[in-house]
């Protein structure tokens, strides 16, 4: 196992990882599956891996990159973390939504002067592929002192 173990430590030195990611990455090196779990039970007990640091971590990043909610969620499904850590940390940032959001739009169409009926929609067409529900999205057009 000290070899896994190793290769674990190795792993998460240079970034968090979900459990499960790190399960896969380990297994796709040639380690066996119960070799693999007991490394990873051993990383956990010693604080070197945790699924709800990798939750806050991801989280963080994608919100600076300006991704909103739902596509986090989608991200860490596909992860396979646990809904209760992701439903935590999003609802961690629930105030702050319509704020990021709004740097995200500022930040791709903060030339464009005259919006057209077509640019609007191509807009919100954007804010909906980074994650922003539709009801921020209605925040932001529908409020233009906000901007």
């Amino acid at each position: 196992m000290s070899s896994v173990f190793e290769s674990a430590v190795r792993l998460l030195a240079r970034r968090e990882h979900g459990a499960h990611e790190l399960t896969n990455k380990l297994v796709l090196k040639g380690f066996s599956k119960t070799d693999v779990q007991e490394a990873l039970i051993e990383c956990q007990r010693l604080g070197l891996q945790s699924d709800a640091r990798f939750v806050e971590n991801l989280s963080r990043t994608r919100i600076r990159q300006g991704y909103g909610p739902l596509r986090i969620r989608r991200e860490l499904q596909h992860l396979q973390v646990n809904i209760e850590l992701v439903d935590d940390a999003l609802r961690h940032e629930q105030d702050n939504w319509l704020s990021y959001a709004i740097s995200a739009w500022k930040k791709k169409y903060k030339k464009e002067e005259a919006l057209s009926y077509a640019s609007l929609q191509k807009q919100k067409q954007f804010l909906l592929y980074r994650g922003f529900t539709t009801d921020t999205i209605a925040m932001i057009f529908n409020n233009p002192l906000k901007l």
